[in-house]
């Protein structure tokens, strides 16, 4: 019974979190704002107070709120978020896609996965370069036969993930865990705009080859362009930019 509980409390203030989550990162809550007190979201959310401690636990370890008995519970600026923290990705993601967040997004891939590529030709193994080709024939099978949406984009974000993990560097594995998220929700944007399918796959391809041949700049290379040409379609989807 009481293993039960703690699921249900989990579940709820998981849910909570991510309400207040994405009105602070909306800018519902600005930083140095107050959040209500906790008697106050009980009776918003209608669940106890120990839902509502999990659920502020949880928001302060993600560095969005901080929390003293002196001033309550208030919200940090911006440059205190943990912005790879895959949560606060995706609240994001889906509170403001706009130019500037795809711009960072695009600006930090650029400025590891065109090396990753470079490591995985040079040091890939046979093992990780099969995934990598298995990946890319599910991706250029999944426009070729027009399936859904959601195929394509998890057989695109696979591929990078695959290349990612063939680079053994431990730290780009780590970063590209963590914006996994940015990845998926960028891969269905783009397999849902695809004008041009089988330019897609030849960029793809182009990584694919250079890095299966072994060639270590030709694959950094073709990745670098392949960010490129995939930021400029995201681009015309977004919003402006708040505040523009």
């Amino acid at each position: 019974m009481l293993e039960r509980e703690l699921i249900l409390v989990g579940t709820m203030s998981s849910q909570i979190s991510n309400s207040l989550g994405m009105r602070i990162v909306s800018g519902e809550f600005r930083p140095n704002d107050s959040l209500p007190i906790e008697g106050e979201l009980c009776q918003i959310y209608g669940v106890s107070r120990t839902t509502i401690r999990e659920a502020i636990k949880n928001l302060a370890g993600k560095r969005l709120i901080e929390v003293s008995p002196k001033t309550g519970t208030r919200v940090l600026p911006f440059g205190e978020w943990n912005l790879l923290d895959r949560d606060v990705l995706s609240w994001r993601l889906l509170a403001q896609f706009d130019a500037k967040i795809v711009e960072d997004i695009y600006e930090m891939r650029q400025c590891f996965e065109p090396r990753a590529s470079f490591l995985a030709a040079r040091d890939g193994t046979a093992e990780d370069h099969a995934l990598i080709e298995h990946h890319f024939r599910q991706l250029a099978r999944a426009y070729e036969e027009n399936q859904p949406v959601k195929v394509g984009s998890e057989s695109a974000l696979e591929f990078h993930l695959a290349i990612i993990t063939a680079s053994h560097n431990g730290l780009f594995v780590t970063i590209g865990a963590a914006v996994k998220s940015a990845l998926r929700v960028s891969s269905e944007m783009l397999q849902r705009h695809a004008a041009k399918p089988s330019e897609d796959v030849a960029l793809h391809d182009a990584v694919r080859t250079a890095i299966i041949g072994r060639e270590p700049e030709r694959a950094a290379a073709a990745m670098a362009r392949l960010l490129e040409a995939s930021q400029a379609r995201l681009l015309p989807l977004t919003t402006a930019p708040k505040g523009a």
